[in-house]
């Protein structure tokens, strides 16, 4: 046999030793814990270490598929907002209200959602009613007793585009004499 042949025989031979299963520990005097293949120790423990696999292949995709270019899209016009109009849900025209505390909510609606630098203005006996907002809503505190005229008023940009019908309003609130 020659010397190479042996040599690789060896290699086999020893093959098994590289992949222990077991480790053996032991704590020194020094309380440092050390691990080995190779019990040299009376005070060593065993450890079985579970068997070696190989690790998993690595995944597999399929190929990308090519996408249709994005078709060219026809210029379309966009859609003409319609018209706004707005309108008083409640209180109902000519209803009386009692409240001591002199608090009226009014709350309307529109056909649509509100378009930008679209804004409602809530009128109070002909004049404009805390800041314009978004909603329809307010809740009016405070108010004296007597009859009042509501109306809503919608602006674009500072223009007036749309405005509901008015409505009367009778606030009945006990007097303190």
């Amino acid at each position: 046999m020659k010397w190479y042949q042996l040599s690789v025989l060896l290699l086999f031979l020893q093959a098994p030793h590289c992949l222990a299963q077991t480790v053996y520990t032991w704590t020194d005097n020094n309380g440092v814990i050390h691990f080995s293949d190779v019990p040299d120790n009376a005070k060593v423990k065993a450890i079985q270490l579970p068997d070696h696999e190989l690790p998993a292949p690595p995944p597999q995709f399929d190929k990308p598929e090519e996408v249709d270019p994005p078709q060219a899209k026809e210029q379309t016009k966009p859609e003409a907002i319609k018209p706004l109009e707005v309108a008083i849900v409640s209180p109902q025209h000519d209803q009386a209200l009692r409240s001591n505390a002199g608090m009226i909510t009014i709350q309307g609606e529109t056909n649509r959602k509100l378009a930008i630098g679209e804004q409602l203005q809530l009128m109070m006996d002909g004049e404009k009613y805390a800041a314009p907002s978004h909603k329809a809503f307010w809740e009016l505190k405070n108010i004296d007793r007597g009859t009042h005229i509501f109306m809503i008023q919608a602006y674009k940009d500072g223009k007036l585009i749309a405005s509901s019908s008015a409505i009367t309003v009778h606030l009945q609130r006990a007097t303190v004499k």
